[in-house]
C-alpha cells in the first residue's frame, strides 16, 4: 500500500462503477491488537487481555473500531490517490477480528457521480476473516476532474 504519493492523482473521469480495487491480506496478531489499544489508547481489556475477551464469549482479543476506521480509508486510499479527498464514512462492525484470523478485503466502486461541480465515487469495502464479514464500509471520495488538474 505505499508508493501513492509518487504516482499521478487517479481522476474521476478514469474511474468506473464496478471497479474492483486490489485485495488486502492482513494477519492479526497480539502485537498488532497490544499495540492497535496502545496507538489508539482504547484500553478496554477485550483489546488486549486475552482472558477478559474470552470471558465475553469472544475467541481471542480483538481490534477496536479506530483501528478499521483507519484501515479501511488506508486501503480505499491508496487506490483513490494522493489528490482525492474522503467525505464521508459509514462503518458497521459485524464480528470480532480477532488474534490468529486472516484480515482479507474486498472492495469495489458502487456509485460513479456529480454533485454540483465535485466527482464522486463511492466505495464499499469488506473485511472478512475465516469466520465471515468483520467490517463493512462504504467511503465517499471526491476524485479531481481532469480539467480541474489542467488547469494547475
Amino acid at each position: 500500500m505505499s508508493g501513492a504519493e509518487n504516482r499521478a492523482p487517479r481522476c474521476w473521469e478514469d474511474v468506473t462503477q464496478g471497479e474492483v480495487l486490489p485485495e488486502v491480506v492482513m494477519p492479526v496478531t497480539l502485537s498488532l491488537c497490544v499495540l492497535d489499544a496502545s496507538a489508539t489508547r482504547d484500553f478496554f481489556p477485550g483489546h488486549h487481555d486475552r482472558d477478559y475477551a474470552r470471558g465475553q464469549n469472544v475467541r481471542d482479543v480483538y481490534l477496536n473500531t479506530m483501528f478499521f476506521h483507519g484501515f479501511v480509508d488506508r486501503m480505499a486510499g491508496a487506490w483513490a490517490g494522493p489528490a482525492a479527498w474522503l467525505l464521508r464514512r459509514r462503518l458497521d462492525m459485524n464480528l470480532p477480528v480477532c488474534v490468529g484470523d486472516t484480515m482479507r478485503t474486498k472492495a469495489h466502486v458502487i456509485r460513479h457521480y456529480q454533485e454540483e461541480e465535485h466527482g464522486l465515487v463511492d466505495v464499499e469495502v469488506e473485511v472478512s476473516t475465516e469466520h465471515g464479514i468483520g467490517v463493512k464500509a462504504v467511503l465517499t471520495y471526491i476524485l479531481p476532474m481532469r480539467a480541474d488538474l489542467e488547469k494547475v
